[in-house]
This record gives C-alpha cells, sequence and structure tokens, in this order.
C-alpha cells in the first residue's frame, strides 16, 4: 500500500512546520498542523484549551482531530505535523502508524533551547528546566516512529529531501 500521509513528530523546536510545508511543496501534498486545526475548529488557542479544559481535555480534542484527519479519504496526499504530545497516546500512535509513515524529526534540546522562546507562554514549557525534563521524558515515545531524521543542522529542504528519500525506500 502506497503512503498517502505523512505523521512529523517531534518536540517543539524540532522544525515539524518549516520542514513539513517544504516537503508538502516537494511532494505536491497538503500540509496540515494538527494544533494549528484544532485551534481553527475549536476557535481557542491550545494554551486557552489547556487552561480551560486541562490537558486531559485538550488530548481528547486532538484525538478526535487526529481520527478525523486519518480517516479513509480524509486528508489524503498530506503532511500532517502533530503536536509535541500527540505521539505519547498509544491510541494516537496506533492510528498515525496504521494510516501513514511515522518521522521523528530528532532534534538536541541545545537547538530547542535556540529556536524557542521558553518563557511560560507554551503550554508544559514554563521554564528551561521543566522544558528540558519535558524533552527527555518524551524521547522514547518519539523513537517508536518508524523513520528518525536529525534536524540539528538540516534545513528545511535538506530535511525535507532526507524524508523523501526514507518514503521512496518505505
Amino acid at each position: 500500500m502506497a503512503v498517502t500521509r505523512i505523521y512529523l513528530i517531534g518536540f517543539m523546536g524540532a522544525g515539524k512546520t518549516s520542514d513539513g510545508w517544504r516537503l508538502a511543496k516537494k511532494l505536491g501534498w497538503k500540509f496540515l498542523d494538527l494544533d494549528e486545526e484544532i485551534e481553527r475548529g475549536e476557535r481557542r488557542l491550545v494554551a486557552e484549551i489547556f487552561r480551560d479544559d486541562g490537558e486531559a481535555g485538550f488530548r481528547q480534542i486532538e484525538r478526535n482531530y487526529l481520527k478525523q484527519f486519518s480517516s479513509p479519504g480524509a486528508a489524503e496526499k498530506s503532511v500532517i505535523a502533530l503536536g509535541g504530545g500527540t505521539f505519547l497516546d498509544p491510541e494516537n500512535r496506533a492510528v498515525a502508524e496504521s494510516t501513514g509513515l511515522t518521522v521523528w524529526l530528532k532534534v538536541s534540546f541545545s537547538t530547542v533551547a535556540g529556536r524557542v522562546k521558553i518563557d511560560g507562554t507554551r503550554p508544559k514549557f514554563p521554564s528551561k528546566e521543566q522544558a528540558e525534563l519535558l524533552y527527555q521524558s518524551r524521547q522514547p515515545y518519539y523513537a517508536l516512529a518508524k523513520v528518525h531524521i536529525a534536524t540539528d543542522h538540516g534545513t528545511p529542504d535538506t530535511v525535507a529531501d532526507e524524508i523523501v528519500g526514507a518514503l521512496r525506500k518505505s
């Protein structure tokens, strides 16, 4: 069966959006950012959902949107950037693995700290120390993705080219 969806997985600052846009353009596919789709559909920011509904409430909304985009006929020929915590949920992993190619955009924490503003405005990202603990806790889940691509020194073009190469091998 040919791959019709690519799910980009990784921590904040890994390049899911910038690399995802470039990859989608190279493939002639659509690009979807799951968090942006949630914000558009729910008419509120992810941070507001976390604040108002808690993390459990947000994760349920996230799960529903992922299922919607992963259903037969929906969002085919799409590159889908998942939120940083999406792939931690076993149900979400199963959906992504069964409906597309999962790609971990692997980035070091020092690169993340240079790319992402750590000022408490992002959920679960209040300080550099807590951000690093969150980063460490998520690595084993991200490693479950089928393809691993290092993004510390790559450009969106080179990362997209590596993913296209991996897609041809799958």
